[in-house]
């Protein structure tokens, strides 16, 4: 690898037939050694011994594929067809092409800085087939501590996670998956492996490609992941910044007072209320609604309308081209029906000049002449028709008018008046430019049908290669149906447990809501849980299983600390001296990536400076602001998902902060419990949650 590495940066070596030609080819093999060389200190961590048309053969598997052009020493990319075989549990495989193999021998290799530290034999039908190293090396790196982002599991993915992330490219999938499956992960490999030119015409470019996550803080966790994976131009990003981003409206603030009544509010006839008018914000039929709307709207600001203008052409005098309101209307119609991806504005003014076109019969090397004389009466027009407003606006307009919710007929009575309630009216609203998550996607149908959808390339947008979808459970079905507008058919992995739907009043009430708005979706099940000691695993298993009947959580027998309980009855400082010490026993049975979670980012900031008189300084994460960089932090509930530590520790583990008799409280309780690898502590001032006493 170095001797090509070399090769590669020899510049003299790199000649074309002229200056220009050399540049380029230097350049390119420049790319390929920047590529190679982070590899060569780790080029492979698996082999297989294969038997092919009587002859065996010794292929060994990396994160980057290598071919040794002056010798034998080549090594197959994880994400190739041929890579694939070393996570199958199948033995035999027929090719596309030549004769059909037989894997004799499955072997992990731990290399690490070129030395080779490990040897751990997964099959060998020499000495009885399967040896259960799998397990063995899987347990081997699930002991690792946490880091202070997401690792990559090339070496130890399984089965099951392998047969997901090589689900069949161009079929949208749904992975379901319970804390700690490694759902993001795989997502993320995936991702990777939609990219390898052995997908075809289902290759995805990175920079046409976009994962969505439920915070910034999330977001900048698993971004660490892309490197490793050669995956360095894809969008990580939140939807609310995406969708704020192709309205053009970057400054505005975006608040989520459902959920900020739902952690605060205890009536809960409020809660129910603005949980339900949340979910209809989200539902699909929202997409006709708003559709229906602005047909209603353009038609009627057309009618008297037309456009009567004289043209020039070479050769013809007196031409003009009339196009009366009827003309109008069956040109709005047609661009109704073609539903263009850049919007009807847009689409209208591409119909509407084609039509100048056919009917003044211009040549072909006359059109850009015609069509820059006709500009400035279009646009006029177009003024007229699609009065100027934003989606912000114009979608205000929509909610607040019950005649206008009421003209499609796809909404009831009811929920028309459940649309015109204001459950949120006594929490707080921001001074400056604001909009709240739960309307966000109606927003963005709207510029999805006024100014268009996708992926802004220059002033032109196209539709994403392939998009991720992580928290899959919070995310409505109206947002589904925007991205399937703006994504290539297929091409969408989402990713979720419905079992942690902290969100799931903008969500959907189940997978089949999703598969209504993705064509062809399949739902696949991880069945393990890989994060957690059994101990922990147990602890969640059994707080899921009250609100989710069908829930099943195998997790890996890997054994660890008892789960650590502080309880004391209530004094001065409260449940402060019970965090210090848990931090402190954390501390000292070897982790240094620690969480203390708490129900809100309040109880976060206030504990955080509370703490320091207790020789306990943990740095507070409670805005999407923060990034987390490793160490003791504080954190709420919210912006712990997703995430993982060495150890957590759940502040006011009791049913006065989470309420036993609310689904949602019971919820939130199995997402804190759930942050932990290797140890957890519950603690709380006189008794803990009758869950997880």
């Amino acid at each position: 690898m170095l001797r090509q590495i070399e090769f590669w940066e020899d510049r003299d070596r790199q000649m074309g037939a002229d200056l220009e030609t050399s540049i380029i080819l230097g350049d390119e093999a420049e790319e390929h050694a920047a590529m190679l060389s982070p590899h060569v200190h780790q080029p492979y961590f698996g082999s297989l011994k294969v038997r092919v048309a009587g002859r065996e053969q010794v292929l060994y598997v990396g994160k980057h594929a290598f071919r040794d052009v002056k010798g034998p020493h080549s090594v197959v990319s994880w994400d190739s067809e041929v890579g694939s075989l070393f996570y199958q549990e199948a033995l035999t495989w027929t090719p596309r092409r030549g004769s059909a193999g037989t894997i004799r021998r499955r072997r992990q290799l731990d290399v690490a800085h070129k030395q080779l530290l490990r040897v751990t034999d997964l099959y060998d039908d020499e000495h009885g087939g399967d040896t259960g190293g799998r397990e063995e090396v899987l347990l081997r790196r699930l002991e690792e501590g946490s880091t202070a982002g997401m690792r990559d599991v090339v070496e130890t993915l399984q089965p099951e996670q392998n047969e997901a992330m090589r689900f069949p490219a161009g079929t949208p999938v749904i992975i379901q998956g319970a804390a700690g499956s490694g759902k993001t992960t795989i997502g993320f490999h995936r991702l990777s492996w939609m990219t390898n030119a052995e997908r075809g015409r289902h290759q995805a470019r990175p920079e046409a490609c976009m994962v969505l996550m439920p915070n910034r803080v999330l977001a900048s966790y698993a971004a660490r992941i892309l490197p490793e994976l050669d995956l360095h131009s894809v969008n990580v990003t939140t939807p609310e910044h995406w969708a704020v981003g192709l309205l053009g409206l970057e400054k505005l603030e975006v608040t989520d007072r459902t959920l900020t009544l739902l952690l605060t509010d205890r009536d809960n006839t409020r809660r129910a209320l603005a949980w339900r008018r949340a979910k209809l914000l989200g539902d699909a039929r929202m997409l006709d609604v708003v559709r229906t709307h602005l047909w209603t709207r353009f038609t009627a600001a057309l009618r008297g309308q037309g456009l009567k203008e004289s043209v020039e052409l070479r050769g013809r005098e007196g031409l003009t081209l009339t196009l009366t309101d009827a003309d109008l209307y069956t040109i709005l119609s047609d661009t109704f029906a073609r539903d263009p991806l850049e919007g009807y504005r847009a689409g209208f003014r591409a119909l509407l000049e084609a039509e100048a076109l056919s009917r003044l019969h211009v040549p072909d090397d006359e059109e850009a002449g015609v069509l820059k004389q006709l500009s400035a009466p279009v646009t006029t027009l177009l003024g007229r028709i699609f009065a100027s407003t934003t989606p912000v606006t114009e979608t205000r307009r929509l909610l607040a008018s019950p005649e206008a919710l009421a003209v499609s007929g796809l909404l009831q009575e009811r929920e028309i008046q459940l649309l015109q309630a204001d459950p949120l009216g006594g929490i707080p609203t921001p001074r400056r430019a604001h909009a709240d998550v739960t309307e966000l996607p109606l927003m963005l149908a709207m510029q999805a049908f006024m100014g268009g959808i996708g992926r802004a390339v220059g002033r032109e947008l196209e539709v994403f290669d392939h998009v991720v979808l992580d928290e899959a459970q919070d995310y409505s079905p109206l947002l589904y149906a925007l991205l399937a507008r703006a994504t290539r058919p297929g091409h969408i992995t989402a990713l979720g447990d419905l079992n942690q739907g902290m969100h799931g009043y903008k969500g959907p009430s189940s997978w089949e809501a999703v598969q209504a708005q993705l064509p062809g979706a399949q739902v696949l099940t991880l069945s393990r849980t890989y994060r957690s000691t059994r101990q922990i695993t147990e602890l969640g298993a059994r707080i899921a299983a009250t609100y989710n009947r069908a829930a099943h959580v195998q997790g890996v027998d890997r054994d660890g600390d008892p789960i650590q309980r502080y309880v004391a009855p209530a004094g001065p400082d409260g449940e402060l001296p019970l965090l210090a010490r848990a931090v402190k026993d954390a501390q000292k049975a070897g982790h240094s990536n620690i969480a203390i979670v708490t129900r809100r980012a309040i109880d976060a900031d206030r504990l955080a400076e509370a703490l320091r008189e207790h020789d306990t300084d943990a740095q507070p994460i409670t805005t999407q602001e923060h990034r987390y960089t490793g160490g003791l932090v504080i954190l709420p509930v919210s912006l712990a998902k997703g995430l993982e530590f060495s150890a957590a520790i759940v502040a006011s583990a009791n049913a006065e902060t989470y309420d036993d008799s609310t689904e949602y409280e019971r919820r939130l309780l199995y997402v804190s419990a759930s942050r932990a690898l290797h140890w957890l502590g519950l603690v709380s001032v006189d008794e803990l949650h009758p869950l997880i006493q």
